[in-house]
């Protein structure tokens, strides 16, 4: 009994270990795209992606 509730304690760890990592990536990934505009930006230059991204209303 106390070795399940162990080992399931181990895997919520785990678990909420792996969901902190992939919302800190995501976080990081969304500051590096925020600072990569603004580099642009600054520079004067567009977004070489923003077409790509661009829809049309129709």
């Amino acid at each position: 009994m106390q070795l399940w509730l162990v080992l399931g304690l181990v895997a919520l760890i785990i678990a909420i270990a792996s969901l902190i990592v992939i919302l800190e990536d995501r976080r990081a990934a969304r500051q590096a795209a925020i600072a990569r505009r603004a580099r642009l930006a600054r520079l004067g230059e567009v977004d070489p992606l923003a077409p790509g991204r661009l829809h049309a209303e129709s």
